[in-house]
Parts: C-alpha cells; structure tokens; sequence
C-alpha cells in the first residue's frame, strides 16, 4: 500500500468532503480560507458603528451618520481570513501499542494497528480538509518535547510534507506531552487552532498547566485521545508479564487481582483529564482505534458543527 493511500483512503476523504474542521475563535491573517476573524479590520462586510475616538483614521469615518447625529462614528468591518492550524501527533512508545482486537469495538475488517498508526490516519485527513479549504497548516511529532516541526503553510506541497512526516516516524521511547505542549505555544506566535492527539498518558494537572499556557497565548484546543480498547477494559487473563512501552521495568502480574484497581485508577484519571480541559475551555474527544477511523473523524466533525 502506497504512503498516500495508507494515510489517506480515497473512499474515506470523499464521505468527509462535506465536512469541514473550523475554529470557532481564533481565525486571523490574510484572506484565503473559509473563516471568519474575531479581529476587526477593514474588509467589505459590515459589523457595526462606534464612537470615534482619538488615533482612528478620519477615512473609516461614516460621513452619513456624521451628517445626520453631528457626532462622529467609525464603521467596523468583519475579517474574512485563514485558519492557521497547527497538528500535534504523540509518537511515544505507550502510542505504539495495540491489542489483539476481540472486543465489543472491533472492526473485524480492519487489521489491528497501533495508536500512532490510528492517529496518523486521524491526522492527514484533517490536514487534507483544512488544506483543501485554503488554509494554513502545520504539523509536529511529539516526545521528550517538540521534534520534528513543520511550520503551517497552505498549499499541496504540505499536505506531501505531512505525510512524509508520519511515515518517517516511528513511535518509541519516553514522551512529556505537557513539556511538549509549552514548547508548541512558544513557537507557534500568533493564535492557531491547535490539535493535539495523544493518549494523554500524563498527569492531569500538567496537561491543564500546559492548556493554560495555549489558551493564554490566545490558541484554540482541541485534544483528540487515542485509545486501544485494552486500555478500556483490561481483559488480559492469566499471569502475564508487563513491560513497560516508555522505560518502565517489567513486571509479573494476575490480571485478575489488579483489574478492579486498574479500572478504577484508569476512570479516576479520565475524570482529571476531562476536568482539566473543562477548566481551560478545551474540547476533548476520546477515539478508540478498534472503531473505525472514518466513523470516528465524522462524528468528531459532525459534532464540530452541530449536525450529530
């Protein structure tokens, strides 16, 4: 299978033609995309008048209402403009595992495959969306910190770059998402709408320090988790020996003995990450790769625009 069809199934792109990934605050910049900006400019779609005040370019005044009220008022326009996007892909060791797909989610037609594999066919369709709309968009890998970085920019040429990226990249070794997060809000400038998919192995008031930072900065978030149902569920039977996916030392374990405990620990943690993006005004969506990943992008974009 060809890098282009592995990542972007042609029959998957057509039924998510009609959809689109928009933001809902942070649009600014040239005109190019489908997007309204917060920001008011000068453009050729009326807002609404205010009061002149000093430092106001005496050309935005509106002569008519001058004329008619005596006081002076300025006319405000909406910015039609890009969306600048930024795509934030964990690629750490706990994001290459995967089950052996028997449970209630499977998709029986689908191969079993990684979270990082899952999470790269979430990603380049919605980097084809949002480039096939004009606008901007960029991509980073995630580890230690920030690794490889692809500034946003519009065009076909990137949508290439993207994809070389996600092939290129394996997942392995040690991640700190919330370090990586910080680093992203450093480099990222002016506001963007951000997409970060991980599964969000970290404690939940790191990730909440780290969306702080992106929602201060002005940044749009969206966190996208990736789940293998293993991890829902915990259906592993018999003594098993467990070793860890990101340095942590193996360990023997009765399945049966731990599970209660596990599943408890597992929904006490959702709770945090849930709170945490609550509390910085970020939306968090859970995908779970044994579903499939067609399925999954529509009922994410669906509900993006209130049509589910």
């Amino acid at each position: 299978m060809s890098v282009v069809t592995r990542y972007l199934d042609p029959a998957l792109l057509e039924r998510l033609s009609a959809l689109q990934l928009s933001a809902r605050r942070v649009v600014e910049g040239a005109t190019l995309g489908q997007h309204r900006s917060p920001v008011r400019g000068a453009s050729i779609e009326f807002r609404q008048h205010r009061a002149y005040v000093a430092g106001d370019e005496p050309r935005r005044l509106d002569w008519r209402v001058l004329a008619r009220t005596d006081r002076p008022y300025v006319r405000e326009y909406h910015q039609e403009t890009n969306l600048r996007a930024m795509l934030l892909l964990d690629r750490s060791g706990s994001m290459g595992y995967h089950s052996r797909g028997t449970g209630k989610f499977e998709n029986r037609n689908a191969k079993s495959e990684t979270k990082f594999d899952y999470g790269g066919k979430v990603v380049a369709p919605l980097a084809y969306l949002m480039l096939h709309q004009g606008e901007s968009v960029g991509m980073a890998t995630l580890g230690a910190g920030i690794e490889q970085w692809l500034t946003p920019h519009a065009g076909t040429g990137q949508l290439s770059r993207i994809i070389g990226t996600l092939e290129r990249t394996a997942a392995r070794g040690a991640a700190d998402v919330p370090l990586a997060l910080h680093q992203a809000a450093n480099r990222l400038g002016r506001r963007a709408l951000v997409v970060a998919v991980s599964d969000l192995f970290c404690p939940a008031s790191a990730l909440r320090a780290a969306l702080v930072r992106l929602r201060h900065a002005g940044h749009e978030v969206i966190v996208l988790r990736v789940l293998d149902e293993d991890e829902l569920t915990f259906p592993l039977q018999g003594w098993v020996r467990l070793a860890g996916l990101e340095g942590e030392s193996a360990r023997m374990c009765e399945p049966s003995i731990v599970r209660q405990q596990y599943l408890e620990a597992f929904a006490a943690h959702d709770r945090e990450l849930h709170g945490a993006c609550r509390a910085c005004d970020a939306e968090m969506h859970t995908f779970i790769t044994a579903r499939d990943v067609g399925d999954a992008l529509a009922g994410f974009l669906k509900h993006r625009t209130g049509k589910d």
